[in-house]
């Protein structure tokens, strides 16, 4: 996936930092940092989906059985 769809992305190093200046272990800081990865690659994964729905919706068959035929009347 080489689109980047969530803000996050550009301001993973601004989130980076302010970790970084919060008191914590190494260990938790680690943590903390694939905390937030994992949450950004589930919203990157929703969104994918979202997409997809909508392409779905969008296609001649989704089109063709949202409408009714002549001679289903």
């Amino acid at each position: 996936m080489n689109r980047k769809i969530s803000k996050t992305n550009e301001n993973r190093a601004f989130f980076n930092a302010r970790l970084d200046e919060i008191r914590m272990s190494g260990h938790e800081r680690l943590r903390a940092k694939a905390r937030m990865a994992q949450a950004e690659a589930i919203a990157d994964a929703v969104f994918a989906l979202i997409g997809w729905g909508k392409r779905l919706l969008k296609s001649p068959v989704a089109r063709t059985m949202r409408h009714p035929t002549a001679s289903a009347g």
